[in-house]
């Protein structure tokens, strides 16, 4: 697989992970700056993009930048803080030096499988999911949610009012299987429902099974769940 690596070339950390992923037969370019990077990137495919969680650089630029590449975070070190913030904030993986380095490639090769796959549009009554093209709608307006939203609202449209456990929510959305204690999904749930209470209001809720998970609820006239 092909990587991008988004640091300092003297950062002696990132440049042992290049080493190591290098070793392992992958590919990997090295930068600095995203300029230069997506300049390398269009000479082939780029599998994933990993990048520097101190060097200043922002998940939803590099989505903008990086369109479908899985993004994994790199640590210096492990912070149980920064490793839920940046799950929240859409990586889909975060590395740190204090895994082995067995678990660094291991992880990093996995990231390949997480690529966006076609998915079918899904709806319920008057909301509609389409992942193709990257929208929510209500009554066919456009809802302002990010693409880890529009992720979990997916999955849950498409499950037409059953409850959907913590675990596959998990599986389904970041694509791999879920830490004991990880809060990451009831963040992201949260957001989401603030949301959609803000822009749909009553009709459309986020219900909580406690200790389960999460099932969604429309609740106008005629719209029932199969």
């Amino acid at each position: 697989m092909n990587v991008l690596l988004l640091a300092e070339a003297d950062d002696p950390a990132a440049g042992g992970l290049a080493e190591r992923l290098r070793g392992a037969g992958h590919g990997v370019q090295l930068a600095a700056a995203t300029g230069p990077a997506e300049l390398a990137s269009r000479t082939g495919r780029l599998d994933a993009a990993i990048f520097d969680a101190l060097g200043g650089w922002s998940v939803g630029e590099l989505r903008r930048r990086f369109p479908g590449v899985p993004l994994a975070a790199w640590l210096r070190e492990r912070s149980d803080e920064l490793v839920a913030d940046l799950f929240a904030r859409g990586a889909d993986e975060v590395l740190h030096r204090g895994m082995g380095a067995q678990e660094q490639l291991a992880r990093v090769s996995a990231l390949a499988t997480r690529a966006p796959q076609a998915a079918v549009a899904a709806r319920l009554g008057p909301l509609a999911v389409d992942p193709e093209r990257g929208e929510a709608t209500w009554h066919g307006r456009r809802l302002p949610l990010t693409q880890r939203e529009r992720e979990l609202l997916h999955v849950l449209v498409e499950a037409r009012g059953a409850t959907i456990r913590r675990e596959l929510l998990y599986r389904r959305v970041w694509g791999y299987a879920m830490a004991r204690g990880d809060r990451v999904v009831d963040v992201n749930v949260k957001r989401l429902r603030d949301k959609l209470a803000s822009e749909v209001g009553a009709p459309v809720a986020i219900e909580t099974e406690q200790g389960v998970g999460y099932r969604l609820v429309v609740a106008e006239p005629g719209v029932t769940a199969l």
